[in-house]
């Protein structure tokens, strides 16, 4: 009885599948014979002088797009990738918390040890602002983690595509100062 139902199992299972092929199949062998029944006549001959004919006359194309999707649109949007995490509603912004972090232009440092250093950054407005360790800084809840010799070390939260609260370090560079100005400005004391 098993040995039956095994080969009846077989021969339905070959049947389906060469039936499921010959119909994925048939609209492939349709296509191409409508293909053969609409061949294109030619009407006249592309001489020099229609080919000069034709350049002389404008061709427009129109591409309607209704109910198209934008061939260069990206199938991923990335703009919901990261998420800042909002702030907090209850208490009033700050003026460093009315920007964004590229928009900040760092100016000085004042090195007084290591927890007692600090930062003057610039808004897009030319203001003037000094930040310490533990200032928030930006529009999307970061902080001044540490201030070091030419850069401001700000941890900004946000939420990944997972999410799961992460936290990315953001480093806003004074500029490049070599090792021999360092030098000369502790030996000028």
């Amino acid at each position: 009885m098993d040995n039956k139902f095994t080969r009846l199992s077989v021969a339905l299972t070959s049947i389906c599948l060469l039936l499921a092929m010959v119909l994925s199949y048939a609209p492939a062998w349709a296509g191409q014979k409508n293909k053969l029944k609409n061949k294109p006549e030619i009407i006249e001959e592309l001489t020099p002088e229609r080919l000069a004919s034709l350049d002389n006359q404008k061709i427009l194309y129109t591409y309607d797009s209704l109910g198209r999707k934008d061939p260069f649109r990206p199938f991923v949007d990335f703009s919901q990738i990261e998420r800042s995490i909002p702030t907090e509603t209850g208490r009033p912004l700050t003026p460093l918390e009315k920007y964004a972090l590229n928009q900040f232009r760092l100016v000085g440092i004042i090195l007084a040890g290591d927890m007692h250093n600090y930062a003057l950054v610039e808004d897009p407005e030319s203001v003037g602002h000094t930040v310490h360790t533990g200032d928030r800084i930006g529009n999307a809840s970061g902080y001044v983690k540490e201030i070091k010799l030419n850069e401001v070390v700000i941890e900004e939260p946000y939420i990944d595509i997972f999410d799961k609260q992460q936290t990315r370090t953001i480093s806003i560079r004074l500029r490049d100062i070599d090792e021999e100005s360092i030098l000369h400005l502790e030996n000028d004391e």
